[in-house]
C-alpha cells in the first residue's frame, strides 16, 4: 500500500499543466445493471489562470465529480487515458448509492512522473489549497498516480486502490452512509476473524496485519493481530525515543500522515484498496506490505478471496471474506 504520505500535498498546484475543462463522463459504458446516477469525470481543470500561485486559493473552482489530471509534461495521453478508464470502470461497477456519493463530492486523481517532480515553488500554494480541503472547501479528496516511481502505476490497477482510499477517507462522510458504515464493519470483522484464525492455527503459522504504518495516530486498544500495543520506529540512532519520529511526532498509536490529516485510522481504505486491485487484476496488484505470516513468511499473492483455511498466508485466508463481501455488494454491484 502506498498512500503518498507527504508528496500528495503537492498535487493540486500541478494542475497548472492541465488546461481547458473537458468533461469525459459522457463516454461511460452502460453498466450491466441499471444505475441512474451520472458521475462527472473531468480530464482537465477549467480555471487555469485563476488557480495558481500568488492568488487566493479560494479562486480555485472545481465542479462536483472526479478530476483526472496530468501533473507534468512527462505524462502521456495513453497514461492519462488508462487512469480515466479505471476511474470510469469503478464508477460503472459501483452500487448507485456509492455513485451518488462520488457525484456529490469533488475528487482529484493526479498523474505525475515521480516524487522528485513535486518539489519546488508550488509547495506553499498546494499546502494552502490542501488546507482548504480540510475545511471542506474547494475539494474533498486527493490522491496521486506515479508513472515512474519504481514502476508505471498506470499499467497496474493502482488507480482503483487510490480511489478506494479516497472513498474511505473523504467520500463516505465518516461512515454516515450505509456503505461507509458497512466498510467500517467489514474491516472490524476482518480483524475479528484474523484473531479467531490465530487461535485456530495453534502452533502453525497464521496471518498477521500490522496497523502501525497507516494508523495515523488513531489506533486504540483494538488492534489487528500482532500489531504492537505501542508502535515504534526501528531506529538504532534513537533508542531512547523509539515512538517519536524525526519530526517529533508520537507514533505510538500509528504513524501520522501529513496529507490525509483527517482523524481516522487509514488502514481500512488502504487494505480494501488492495483487495479491490486483487479482484480486478490478480497478479498485477501490489499486496499490502503489512500482511505477513506470524513466523516471518511472506504474504503470497494468490488464492480465492476468503475461501481457504486459518493457516493461509495469502488471499484465501478466511479473514478476507468480510472485505470481499463488502466489495461485491457496494463496489461490484454492476460488474
Amino acid at each position: 500500500m502506498n498512500l503518498g504520505r507527504i508528496t500528495t500535498a503537492v498535487l493540486i498546484a500541478s494542475t497548472l499543466s492541465a488546461c481547458g475543462g473537458s468533461n469525459d463522463s459522457s463516454n461511460n459504458s452502460t453498466p450491466a445493471k441499471p444505475s441512474s446516477t451520472k458521475v462527472n469525470v473531468f480530464s482537465s481543470i477549467a480555471n487555469e489562470d485563476t488557480c495558481k500561485p500568488g492568488v487566493d486559493v479560494g479562486n480555485c473552482h472545481f465542479e462536483k465529480g472526479i478530476y483526472v489530471l496530468k501533473i507534468d509534461k512527462a505524462t502521456t495521453n495513453e497514461q492519462h487515458q488508462r487512469v480515466i478508464t479505471q476511474v470510469k470502470n469503478m464508477m460503472m461497477w459501483a452500487h448507485d448509492d456509492v455513485r451518488k456519493q462520488f457525484a456529490n463530492k469533488r475528487t482529484v486523481i493526479g498523474i505525475v512522473e515521480g516524487e522528485a517532480q513535486l518539489n519546488g515553488p508550488l509547495g506553499k500554494f498546494v499546502l494552502a489549497l490542501n488546507s482548504q480541503k480540510v475545511k471542506g472547501l474547494t475539494i474533498e479528496g486527493i490522491e496521486l498516480i506515479y508513472t515512474n516511481q519504481g514502476k508505471d502505476e498506470t499499467l497496474y490497477p493502482t488507480t482503483y486502490q487510490k480511489m478506494m482510499q479516497v472513498y474511505d477517507y473523504y467520500i463516505d462522510d465518516n461512515s454516515n452512509s450505509a456503505a461507509g458504515s458497512e466498510l467500517t464493519s467489514a474491516y472490524g470483522e476482518f480483524k475479528r476473524v484474523l484473531k479467531a484464525k490465530k487461535s485456530e492455527a495453534g502452533a502453525a503459522e497464521y496471518l498477521t496485519f500490522n496497523e502501525c504504518n497507516y494508523g495515523n495516530q488513531q489506533l486504540g486498544a483494538d488492534r489487528a493481530v500482532d500489531t504492537p500495543s505501542k508502535c515504534i520506529l526501528s531506529d538504532p540512532d534513537n533508542p531512547a525515543k523509539p515512538s517519536i519520529d524525526d519530526e517529533g511526532n508520537d507514533i505510538s498509536n500509528g504513524k501520522p500522515d501529513m496529507v490525509h490529516t483527517v482523524k481516522l485510522n487509514l488502514n481500512p481504505g488502504a487494505l480494501l484498496g488492495t483487495v479491490y486491485e486483487y479482484k480486478v487484476e490478480p497478479g498485477k496488484n501490489t499486496p499490502a506490505g503489512e500482511l505477513k505470516g506470524s513466523k516471518g513468511a511472506a504474504f503470497i499473492n494468490s488464492g480465492k478471496l476468503g475461501k481457504g483455511k486459518a493457516t493461509d498466508v495469502n488471499w484465501a485466508n478466511p479473514a478476507f471474506k468480510p472485505l470481499d463481501d463488502f466489495m461485491n455488494k457496494w463496489f461490484f454491484a454492476n460488474k
